[in-house]
């Protein structure tokens, strides 16, 4: 089997991070934590914010240790949108958001983005779908399942849109560390005029390889965070104490494991970059972050979700159909690169042949 559709590296929890929870499960740290957190991994959160992108945060009242960054969307559509509030989300994206926001009674409202514009997001675009009733833009950088990367150019045009609004930008940062090519992470809330309107979003599954561990974090102002901690109070209570003291082993501690994981991630997208140029079918937009790459292929051929259960079934290849990622991506793939590197080879030659075979000549 040719696992193409997980997004999750396939390696292990660094070591010295495994055993910080377990020297915490000896010392008895396995009750409720704060609900903001223990003080120690939100000490470590506004350090790392701090060093990554120059940003303070208060650890005392800014930042939430969450159940995952799935938790820190959730916490923010719950706390700031009302029945028929509209969300912007730029498609294709990650169904999560949509979901959430449904989930707070709110209307996902999509922003295509385009290939031809290597899937960036478009100031233009979000000045001309914002209406009275809109509450919120969501920013995903690196982008799933685009592997699109943000250039600050791009964010201070959105600063300019939403100048005269009330909008709270989403801003998920969950692959900030999987950046490639000389490519540089920007946080939204590093431009000035959207800092007091940005709530980030992150965790720990991507680049620690922590993602059954499920932490997360969600920072902000005072005075946007302290209703999600409302929301968070009320729901999960509280990440696994135990597991926390994990974190902060893995922002405080050792960064090696880390590194050469991201380095592999690196060599995998080339080597099925050299696959995809073996072929003329498929197109795709060369990814600058995460660990994906999204292809498209020709209307002639059947839908992804067609597709993807034959390819399954036949090949042995798993992939997620474009029509996770929004009701108008009938003909597209996300392929992950977080899996062997000889798997990833493979299974995209597979997959690759298998289009050009249910392609009419």
């Amino acid at each position: 089997m040719y696992h193409l559709e997980i997004g999750r590296p396939n390696v292990d929890t660094p070591a010295h991070v495994k055993q910080a929870a377990i020297d915490a499960l000896g010392a008895g740290l396995v009750h409720y934590s704060s609900n903001w957190g223990i003080p120690e991994l939100r000490r470590a959160l506004a350090r790392k914010l701090e060093r990554d992108s120059g940003l303070v945060y208060s650890p005392d009242d800014e930042i939430i240790v969450t159940v995952g960054a799935n938790e820190a969307v959730l916490l923010a559509m719950l706390a700031f949108l009302d029945p028929g509030d509209e969300v912007l989300i730029p498609i294709p994206a990650w169904p999560h958001y949509a979901q959430c926001a449904r989930l707070a009674g709110a209307v996902p409202v999509a922003m295509p983005l385009s290939p031809g514009d290597e899937y960036q997001l478009n100031p233009a675009q979000v000045a001309s779908l914002v209406t009275s009733r809109t509450r919120m833009v969501v920013v995903c950088t690196p982008h799933n399942p685009t592997g699109a990367v943000l250039d600050r150019a791009r964010l201070e045009g959105l600063a300019e849109v939403l100048a005269s609004t009330p909008l709270i930008v989403l801003a998920d940062e969950i692959y900030e560390y999987l950046v490639y090519d000389g490519a540089v992470h920007v946080s939204p809330a590093v431009v000035r005029d959207l800092r007091d309107r940005t709530l980030l979003v992150g965790g720990f599954a991507k680049a620690y390889a922590m993602d059954g561990w499920r932490l997360g974090y969600f920072a902000g102002p005072r005075d946007l965070v302290r209703w999600a901690l409302r929301v968070h109070q009320y729901t999960t209570v509280c990440a696994a104490t135990f597991a926390q003291y994990g974190a902060v082993a893995a922002l405080d501690g050792p960064q090696d494991a880390r590194l050469e994981m991201i380095s592999e991630f690196g060599a995998r997208r080339l080597a099925v970059y050299e696959a995809l140029e073996r072929q003329r079918l498929v197109s795709y937009v060369p990814t600058r972050g995460a660990f994906y790459v999204y292809l498209r292929y020709p209307a002639a051929a059947p839908p992804a979700d067609e597709l993807a259960l034959a390819l399954l079934e036949e090949r042995q290849v798993a992939i997620v159909p474009g029509s996770a990622f929004g009701p108008a991506e009938t003909h597209a793939f996300r392929l992950s690169y977080s899996c062997p590197i000889a798997d990833a080879v493979e299974g995209t030659r597979r997959l690759t042949d298998f289009i050009r075979e249910m392609t009419p000549r």
